[in-house]
């Protein structure tokens, strides 16, 4: 540990210029494991489509998409306005710093991320990490399958213990080194949504989520477990709206205390359905952040193998 870690916080634990946090509990064993959890050969993407909110969440800017003709048979395309957070994503390092502080992982300043490289955070680190063990926790479907009502287009909150129960329904076990997705039923009830459903959410004041619960006590377990990554899909992992001025809302203590990767908005309705046929909720994710040299965040470009 640095000698100025913050309480509860790994700065240094992987190094005092590390970038990667927790994804050091992705290890070449690991990768080796995880690939033997590849049986039936089933892929399941696990980005949404690019533009798949309509209007973009959290009042973030429109993106376009041009065909460029370049000869009588050949074209580029253009991608006008895209923000690397528009949809599903992994939260970079640089993302968020603490609120007590201003500090990012590792005690980078939020000058350090604004200089134009980012050197010491940026998501170039992550291009080639993200590969290991993906678990899945249906908590949405738990809640379900119990009758306990769920309403994931408002402020709702899985409880640690319900994840545990989840867990143990499903007979899945925690092991280090593994890439961690929740369920929340998020994206699946927003895609049902009206379009006039779906503009009352755009904006950040008014979006409302189901999420995890932001607890000193999820945090310990996260951690206690290795949990190299939590990928979910809501928009913001633990419940929204928060209170950004709070210093333990769970942003604060995953990207710049502990360095674990947050991702937001993924897919997981169609994995988790067929986990839940064939009673197998582990299998291979392999994901591929865009390597952007000093990038602030990324698409998951991620994919489960089972």
């Amino acid at each position: 540990m640095r000698k100025d870690a913050p309480p509860e916080s790994s700065w240094g634990v992987f190094g005092e210029n590390d970038a990667l946090g927790c994804l050091n509990f992705l290890t070449p064993a690991g990768i080796v494991e995880a690939a033997g959890l590849v049986r039936n050969g089933k892929v399941f993407r696990l980005d949404a489509k690019i533009g798949f909110a309509k209007p973009p969440l959290f009042g973030r800017a429109s993106m376009t998409h041009r065909v460029i003709p370049l000869g009588p048979s050949a074209n580029d395309d253009i991608l006008d306005g895209f923000n690397t957070q528009e949809g599903s994503q992994w939260d970079g390092f640089g993302h968020v710093g603490h609120v007590s502080n201003q500090l990012f992982y590792n005690g980078v300043t939020v000058e350090e991320t604004r200089d134009g490289r980012n050197a010491r955070l940026g998501i170039h680190h992550w291009a080639d990490k993200f590969v290991g063990r993906g678990v899945m926790i249906d908590a949405f479907g738990y809640r379900k399958a119990r009758g306990i009502p769920v309403e994931p287009l408002s402020r709702d909150v899985y409880t640690l213990s319900e994840l545990k129960a989840a867990l143990e329904a499903q007979q899945t076990t925690m092991k280090p080194g593994s890439i961690l997705l929740i369920r929340t039923g998020w994206v699946e009830s927003y895609e049902r949504a009206t379009a006039e459903a779906k503009r009352d959410l755009a904006p950040m004041e008014k979006l409302n989520s189901a999420g995890i619960e932001a607890s000193r006590e999820m945090a310990e377990w996260l951690w206690n477990n290795r949990v190299a990554a939590i990928g979910t899909d809501c928009p913001g992992v633990e419940a929204f709206p928060f209170d950004f001025t709070d210093p333990n809302a769970l942003h604060y203590r995953a990207l710049p205390l502990l360095g674990l990767p947050l991702g937001e908005l993924f897919v997981l309705a169609p994995l988790a359905e067929d986990c839940a046929k064939d009673r197998r909720y582990e299998f291979m994710l392999v994901s591929a952040p865009l390597n952007v040299e000093g990038g602030i965040a990324s698409p998951p470009n991620a994919v489960a193998i089972k």
